[in-house]
């Protein structure tokens, strides 16, 4: 039989459940706290601007759309009372979510879309910091700025700031070659496509020339630059090609040529053959000749966005569990 509890110790069992019930301080509340404390302040503390930072990425779309509603009144009014302070905040909670993004062993189109409610401020920041790169910003951190600038500025910019951008893509003697293909990639998404193509013709020139290991690395490199492209469906032809070549000669693939393969199929729309490449990738991580350096990282399966679909495929599960035994410690990221 239920045991009837007095009217008082009721009362308080009723006030604890609706306690525990409660829900948690809604986001833009928290962000909201935190980015005023900062803005009241007289915004000369590190330690609180750092502290404001990490509150304001915390949800990310949440925390940076609070700052882009406010950021644009206060930068048409530099007399405005919180202009210093917002702009600050702008400026270090979008290189805090670079750094995030360029360092977290994930890459994928739109990864960068989430500062959007900052332009035309963070876009501009991130030019000049490619441009005009001050002392304090790092010459090696310059081409982690180009995936965000493709999300941000998908469009052409004006003429002279392409120029800009051209003079780096050719000066070979200053400029690293990868900060220079990475910016003309950048530049053949904005239609000017010469500075690729030569890549693209040797690139694929090479690719029929030499022994087969000479032919399966160049057919990597294409493929990974059709990736950069954006070009899903010749990358997953290369891949296709590379596949057979490596299955002719009796040479091995890493779990990050499968893996890439499965992500341009999936990125294709093609989940059979995503999942196919993806069986293939499994197989090669579980290997025991597979070195630990070449192995995938579980959390790229689980947070990459390019093989959602292959995510919600019924396979899936099995596959992961494959890579991914409860037992087995993960290896390094070796995803894109």
């Amino acid at each position: 039989m239920a045991r009837i509890l007095p009217v008082r110790k009721l009362a308080l069992v009723w006030l604890l459940v609706a306690a525990v019930a409660q829900p948690p301080q809604d986001a833009e509340q928290k962000v909201a706290a935190a980015a005023e404390k900062w803005l009241e302040s007289d915004t000369s503390s590190q330690e609180l601007l750092d502290a404001t930072v990490r509150a304001m990425l915390v949800e990310p779309k949440t925390g940076i759309r609070w700052i882009g509603d406010r950021l644009g009144p206060a930068l048409a009014d530099r007399k405005e009372a919180r202009h210093k302070g917002l702009v600050a905040l702008a400026t270090h909670v979008a290189l805090e979510f670079l750094r995030q993004q360029s360092t977290c062993g994930i890459v994928f189109a739109g990864q960068y879309s989430t500062l959007a409610p900052l332009q035309p401020f963070v876009g501009e920041l991130f030019f000049e910091l490619l441009l005009d790169t001050p002392p304090w910003f790092p010459d090696t951190h310059r081409i982690r700025l180009v995936p965000a600038l493709r999300d941000l500025q998908p469009q052409p910019p004006a003429a002279a700031r392409i120029d800009r951008v051209v003079a780096v893509v050719e000066d070979e003697a200053i400029e690293p070659e990868p900060l220079r293909r990475a910016l003309a990639c950048m530049l053949w998404q904005w239609g000017s496509r010469q500075y690729v193509l030569l890549d693209l013709e040797r690139l694929q020139r090479e690719s029929a020339e030499g022994d087969a290991e000479d032919r399966l690395r160049v057919q990597r490199e294409l493929a990974e630059l059709q990736y950069q492209l954006r070009d899903y469906r010749a990358s997953a032809a290369t891949h296709r090609a590379l596949q057979q070549l490596a299955a002719a000669a009796k040479l091995p693939l890493t779990p990050t040529d499968w893996y890439s393969a499965a992500c341009v199929h999936a990125l294709c729309g093609n989940v059979e053959r995503g999942i196919e490449a993806l069986q293939k990738c499994a197989d090669a991580q579980a290997a025991p000749e597979t070195d630990s350096s070449y192995k995938l990282e579980r959390k790229l399966l689980e947070n990459d966005p390019e093989i959602a679909p292959l995510r919600a495929d019924g396979r899936y599960a099995a596959i992961f569990a494959r890579m991914f035994p409860p037992e087995q410690p993960t290896g390094k990221a070796h995803g894109r």
